[in-house]
Parts: C-alpha cells; sequence; structure tokens
C-alpha cells in the first residue's frame, strides 16, 4: 500500500468497519461506538449505549466536518480514547487525523498524539508533512497506548503503515521495529490482556492476514490464512481466542463474516455465515465476561442500509440489536462496568 493509497486511510476507515480493540476481563459495561451523521461519513460523535440499547448518550460533539470514530474504552472504564479526523485541520481540504481521549461522561477532552500547526495526514492526496494516526488501543495496565501510525518515508520506506505506542498522556512516541523494513502495512491494534502481546492485521501487496507479535515489535507471526482477507482481530478477555471480520478491503460481492481463533492459528471458527455481498459484518469486540461478542452490521434497519450495531453469544448466536438508527453506527468496543 503505497504512501498515496495508505493517506486515504482515514475516509476508508469511516467508510469501511472500524476498530473495535483489547477487551480487559471483568463485569460488562456499556458499549461504546461512532455514529456518522452525513451521508459522506466526514462529521461523526462517540456515542455509548447499554447493551441492550438503552441509556444512549452522546460523549463527544465536534464541530461539522470533523468525525470521531475508534473509541477504546480504557481500563479501568474512565476514559475512551479515540481518532479524530479533521477535513481541514491543518488548512482548507488539508486532513488531520490525531489521536484524543475523553472521560466517559464527555468532559475533559485531551489531546495526546497531533501534529503542529499547518502539517497534518494528507492534503489534495498527497502528504501533508504529519502522520496519519489510527486505531488506539489501550495496554490492559493503562500506562501505554498502541495506534497505527504512518510516518514520513525514507529510502527503506515508501510510505507503509505501521504499529507505534506512547504513554498514556501522549509522550515517547515510538514506532515499533518491522521486519522486513519495508513493504508491510501493519494496521489496528489489539493489545492481549496479559500486556505482553500484540495482535494486528498486516496487508502486503494485495493479502490481508491477522498477525501477532510481541508488545516491543519482535517475532511476528501470521495467525490466520491469506485467504481470509482478515482484519480487525480483538483479543478475549482470557487472552485464548481473537475475533476478527474477514475479506478486509475485498471483493464487494462477497460478505465480510466474524470468526474466531486462537492465537496459535488453530481452532478457527465461523460464527457467521453471509454470502453474495449484501450482508458485512464489521469490526467486533467481546465482553468483558467473554461470553458475548458486539459488532456492527451493513445493513441495518434503516431504509439507507447504514450500519448498525448488534450483539450476540460468543459462539454466533442470539444475534440481537442495540441500535436501530437512520444513520451509521459502528466500530463498537465494550467496556466494563
Amino acid at each position: 500500500m503505497r504512501r498515496a493509497r495508505f493517506a486515504a486511510v482515514a475516509l476508508l476507515s469511516l467508510l469501511g468497519a472500524g476498530g473495535a480493540l483489547a477487551t480487559p476481563p471483568g463485569t460488562n459495561g456499556k458499549l461504546a461506538f461512532r455514529r456518522l451523521f452525513n451521508a459522506q461519513h466526514t462529521w461523526g460523535a462517540l456515542f455509548t449505549a447499554n447493551p441492550d440499547g438503552t441509556a444512549l448518550h452522546q460523549i463527544t460533539r465536534p464541530r461539522k466536518l470533523v468525525a470521531d470514530i475508534e473509541p477504546d474504552w480504557s481500563p479501568d472504564g474512565r476514559l475512551l480514547v479515540f481518532q479524530r479526523i479533521d477535513v481541514n485541520g491543518c488548512g482548507a481540504g488539508c486532513e488531520t487525523d490525531e489521536i484524543d481521549a475523553v472521560s466517559k461522561d464527555g468532559s475533559k477532552l485531551s489531546r495526546l498524539a497531533y501534529d503542529p500547526p499547518g502539517k497534518g495526514c494528507i492534503r489534495g492526496g498527497r502528504p501533508a508533512g504529519g502522520v496519519c494516526r489510527a486505531v488506539p488501543t489501550w495496554s490492559p495496565d493503562g500506562q501505554r497506548i498502541a495506534f497505527q501510525c504512518e510516518v514520513q518515508p525514507s529510502t527503506l520506506d515508501p510510505g507503509y503503515s505501521r504499529i507505534c505506542v506512547m504513554d498514556a498522556e501522549g509522550s515517547h512516541v515510538r514506532e515499533l521495529p518491522q521486519e522486513p523494513a519495508s513493504g508491510l502495512s501493519d494496521s489496528a491494534p489489539s493489545w492481549s490482556p496479559d500486556g505482553k502481546q500484540i495482535a494486528f492485521g498486516r496487508g502486503v501487496r494485495d493479502q490481508q492476514a491477522v498477525f501477532v507479535m510481541k508488545a516491543d515489535g519482535s517475532d511476528a507471526r501470521q495467525v490466520t490464512p491469506w485467504s481470509l482477507r482478515a482484519g480487525q482481530p480483538d483479543w478475549s478477555p482470557d487472552g485464548k481466542r481473537l475475533v476478527f471480520y474477514s475479506n478486509r478491503s475485498g471483493p464487494t460481492d462477497v460478505s465480510a463474516n466474524l470468526y474466531t481463533i486462537h492465537a496459535d492459528g488453530t481452532g478457527l471458527e465461523q460464527l457467521t455465515h453471509a454470502g453474495g455481498g449484501r450482508i458485512q459484518y464489521l469490526s467486533a469486540s467481546f465482553s468483558p465476561d467473554g461470553a458475548w461478542i458486539a459488532f456492527s452490521r451493513t445493513p441495518g434497519v434503516g431504509a439507507a442500509g447504514n450500519a448498525d450495531v448488534y450483539v450476540m453469544r460468543a459462539d454466533g448466536t442470539g444475534v440481537r440489536n442495540v441500535t436501530r438508527s437512520a444513520i451509521w453506527d459502528s466500530g463498537v468496543d465494550w467496556g466494563r462496568r
């Protein structure tokens, strides 16, 4: 994925699945998700709700042409870290992609990783001198945040995405090593419950698969077969399984489905069985007790066919709606109480 193509990742993430991230063990709490207000998916906010759809609450209130997406609950359930996309963040038509955090009641919004004025992710289809940041996730001890990043190209790096890690307050940002040094696009990290491993999506040319590596970026190993085009993994709270969706960036006439697998690549199980491309299952998140999975699916109940948030048992049964919105709801993460 060359630099110009990767720089469109922000828009693709708005139109596509959205990120579900690592779920710490505990008592089931609220769901956090993004709601996109316009057909162009350039304006959206974070919401929370109970798993039965009650107590719907808007958390962030960005201005138009700003989209807050990819929420991830902190391990203590007090904060949400998320990606903020501002279409005009570094000037007219110059997009910024930063990582922010907010309290669960919508107060105390703080910017954690962002570019200096005038720089950003993309301007007119070309690099804007900054960093494209996406899909943040807390470490299980709440001390660090991993996220997808694309840094300035070098002789060895023509602009492929990496996994970056920073301290929880936004300091000490560092890029994890990647082998080989070029040709790979790593995305959507998810920290294991013991903090020792990170699962992520890896693209190699037109292939996609889930990989797992040590938390320092070493010893990356492939978990899913290339044929599934797997993306956006989420760990079960006991650390035994990963849930992911198939057909990432794949043909539109092929339905994306949800699967689980052991982190060593054994025990692949298909949870949903859509076909023909009409129904697309998007990213998913385990409940803190491990018994349920929250996810998004399109079409939802609205006439426009936009996505809704759903929950089901961890074996794929008992599917029920959480949201029933006419607009786009996705990118769900399940927090603890």
